[in-house]
């Protein structure tokens, strides 16, 4: 570009950038610039266990890629070896990763004459990873993925950051030995340096005097282009406060025209509540020459409402310091002010939930490794605020050590497979003791599966689990005593070896009988008697449904090979019997209990007669005199 015989010294660094910087050169300087450490090692904590990352490098081919305004997109790939040597595992975990490190690099000339190299400070997404991963999804992976994305952005800023001197491309030397002025000119004189080359005649301040008296109808020509292609409230006033231009972005949400607003048409839009505050603030940037900001209402035609906007704007300076234009947008924040304070409607209303549900509110930042306790979360635990550390580590060190494994496997479940997240550990409050506490959340997986922030409640179910313990305490009572008391109920004597006994005492129901019959026929089974003897003496009443069970109880008896006997049947209850018109006639009936041993002892092959002439014997012994008594004591 040649204008009055001559390139402008911004001209010639636009050309002298298009001339040298090639994707070739900056592929050279990126790759010599941005060199980094052939192996790096840190401490790495993955769910509360201590590791050791190591971390060898190995550059690829850079690829450059012309961008917008002059930029050159660097893509740096990097093959990395990543070992992970984790506290209590014999053996280490090796992985593969293949990253690729974007960088955006902006040449810009720069006096005398050369070209500053400017490279922007690379943001998490200039890391980018291999899609094709084994595992990907998986947790640990992962981790160690964003904690080598940590690495290399800490790596390369640093590498920048002391590159900062040796960015400059020095053109001079070079430009002048093309361009035949390294030497002396013919005649004697010396080349004048590249760095002054001007077109003919002209000098840098009539050049710049040039520049600053651009018509004004040519600014403002401008001004409307670009205005009137914004999609905001642009406009434009004198000094003296009066619009002169508005974009055609007002004239459509106001439904005015041009010579409806400019001046102070304006004011007709603005709330009348707010005009007075809205002149007063306006006014007082004009004497001063502050920047102008303030919010007020304007009618919306189309909905002929009034919204809420926020108004800025900048006043523009001639050389003299003098103002010469003030250039302004206003913007409608009305539906942002309406979602905000529905964000904190919702906010209050979930605090307010958490509060009264008596539920701590966590939440874990995974990739930052950050950990956020809500206020009921710190109080459970009885620290404050200032106190907690914040991290993964600050939560996972209050667990109880015989509780750390299990809280890791569940997490490691919940993170890897999506099983829910819900366990019960101890977990040590500030005063030293442990607290029962029952935990559980939700991850949230971003488009690849990789967890990214997780969130829950936790509850202090101390006093519940002492609850549940005295109430376990007092049913094992509970049940002891109502052992002992069918025990009681349903008593079973064995008189001797094959003959058993079983006392029935009240009333008989449904319940109570199949209990007598499971502890009788298990009598009968473990001991092999051959009689079992069923004494109603404590009966004092009869009915069918009683008779009923007295009659499946023999029944039952009969089929384990045992001999059923009734005894002790009151007249009372014979009466009610016969009433009934039931049949007893197979079932073996006797007076007493009495009557019932001596035919199970006759049953048996026991001699009872020898045994009563015995007794009789020792009686006929005690009442005969003493061999040693006297004979006069005899005669008494």
């Amino acid at each position: 570009m040649v204008k009055n015989g001559g390139l402008t010294l911004e001209e010639f660094g636009r050309s002298l950038v298009e001339l040298t910087m090639t994707e070739d050169v900056i592929r050279r300087r990126a790759i010599a610039l941005l060199s980094l450490a052939r192996r790096e090692e840190r401490e790495l904590k993955v769910l509360g266990k201590m590791s050791r990352l190591t971390v060898d490098f190995q550059a690829g081919d850079a690829t450059v890629m012309r961008g917008v305004s002059g930029a050159f997109d660097v893509s740096i790939p990097q093959t990395l070896t990543v070992r992970v040597d984790t506290a209590g595992e014999a053996e280490a975990a090796e992985h593969r990763l293949g990253a690729t490190i974007v960088l955006r690099i902006t040449p810009r000339p720069c006096a005398p004459l050369g070209i500053y190299l400017d490279i922007a400070e690379p943001g998490a997404e200039s890391v980018q990873f291999a899609e094709s991963q084994a595992g990907s999804r998986d947790y640990l992976h992962a981790r160690i993925e964003e904690e080598v994305r940590k690495e290399l952005l800490r790596l390369v800023n640093a590498r920048i950051a002391e590159t900062g001197a040796e960015r400059t491309v020095d053109l001079e030397e070079p430009l002048a030995r093309a361009l035949g002025l390294a030497g002396a000119e013919p005649g004697g004189r010396e080349a004048p340096p590249p760095s002054r080359l001007r077109g003919a005649g002209a000098a840098p301040q009539e050049a710049a005097a040039a520049q600053q008296d651009a018509p004004t109808d040519e600014l403002v020509a401008q001004l409307r282009i670009i205005g009137n292609a914004m999609p905001i409230q642009v406009w434009t006033s004198r000094p003296d406060g009066h619009l002169n231009f508005v974009n055609r972005a007002v004239l459509d949400y106001f439904d005015r025209t041009e010579e409806q607003v400019l001046g102070e048409g304006w004011l007709g839009v603005v709330h009348p509540d707010d005009v007075q505050k809205t002149v007063a603030r306006w006014t007082r940037s004009l004497q001063t020459g502050e920047p102008y900001e303030t919010e007020f209402r304007l009618w919306r035609t189309r909905d002929q409402t009034y919204r809420e906007h926020v108004v800025s704007a900048q006043p523009q300076r001639d050389a003299a310091g003098n103002i010469v234009l003030w250039i302004g947008g206003t913007t409608d924040v009305a539906d942002v002010r309406r979602a905000v304070a529905a964000l904190r409607t919702s906010e209050a209303r979930y605090r307010l939930f958490a509060e009264a549900s008596n539920e701590g509110i966590w939440s874990w930042n995974i990739r930052e490794d950050t950990t956020e306790w809500s206020d009921r979360m710190l109080e459970l635990m009885g620290v404050s605020r200032e106190a907690w550390g914040g991290t993964f580590m600050s939560f996972f060190e209050r667990v109880h050590p015989d509780d750390r494994s299990a809280v890791q496997a569940a997490l490691k479940a919940h993170l890897e497979e999506r099983r829910p997240f819900e366990i019960e550990y101890r977990m040590r409050h500030e005063d030293g003791e442990y607290r029962d506490m029952f935990i559980r959340g939700m991850a949230e997986w971003d488009e690849r599966g990789v967890p990214f922030q997780m969130a829950g409640g936790a509850t202090d179910v101390t006093e519940q689990k002492r609850h549940q313990a005295m109430l376990k305490e007092r049913l094992e009572i509970i049940e002891q005593q109502q052992e002992a008391i069918r025990a009681l109920s349903t008593p079973i004597i064995e008189v001797w070896k094959g003959v058993l006994t079983m006392p029935v005492l009240g009333v008989l129901d449904e319940q109570r009988s199949q209990q007598m019959m499971e502890v009788l026929l298990d009598a009968v089974a473990r001991t092999r008697c051959r009689h079992a003897i069923i004494d109603l003496t404590g009966v004092s009443a009869l009915d069918a449904g009683t008779a009923d069970h007295v009659l499946r109880l023999i029944d039952a008896v009969a089929l384990l090979g045992a001999q059923g006997i009734v005894v002790g049947i009151r007249p009372e209850v014979a009466q009610t019997v016969v009433s009934l018109g039931l049949d007893l006639s197979n079932i073996k009936t006797l007076s007493n209990l009495r009557e019932a041993l001596l035919f199970a002892m006759q049953s048996s092959g026991v001699s009872v007669r020898r045994r009563r002439r015995r007794r009789a014997a020792r009686e006929d012994a005690d009442d005969a005199p003493s061999a040693r008594e006297p004979l006069s004591a005899r005669g008494r």
